[in-house]
């Protein structure tokens, strides 16, 4: 059997779709950490805000009230960022999987191309088999007459 002639561009094609699987995980491990920064700064908020409340129902200076609300303020600030870092984070990895899938795609159809051309080879070999057994067929049959 011939080798397959594009053996060696279907083995770079999974290499391809090797690195783009590795770079869709890494990307969703950095959506992950963005993710927990985002929920743990609106944890915070919350909890900021829950404290100064309870400092309301006490007495408190209002210098004590300026520095929650900064806080606050500040700590909202780095949610929106978190959030904002979020985002980009979604669109790498939606990025990063259609990447995946095109590898995919490019790997299956030079994939099926070798198991068509393997089809085509195995084929060719039956009928030059067959054209051989006959041959020897009639070459026996003649030969008894």
């Amino acid at each position: 059997m011939k080798p397959f002639k594009l053996q060696t561009v279907l083995d770079y094609r999974k290499r391809c779709e090797d690195a783009a699987q590795k770079r869709l995980l890494e990307s969703e491990e950095r959506r992950s950490a963005a993710a927990a920064q985002w929920k743990a700064a609106k944890a915070e908020v919350v909890r900021l805000l829950d404290e100064l409340q309870a400092s309301k129902q006490n007495d408190v200076r209002i210098p004590e009230l300026l520095m929650y609300e900064e806080c606050i303020a500040f700590q909202r600030r780095e949610a929106a960022g978190f959030e904002k870092k979020l985002a980009e984070a979604d669109a790498a990895v939606t990025k990063r999987r259609a990447e995946l899938v095109a590898a995919r795609q490019e790997k299956r159809a030079l994939e099926l191309l070798k198991e068509k051309r393997e089809a085509a080879e195995k084929q060719k070999r039956e009928n030059q088999e067959n054209k051989f057994l006959d041959e020897i067929a009639v070459i026996s049959f003649g030969g008894k007459q």
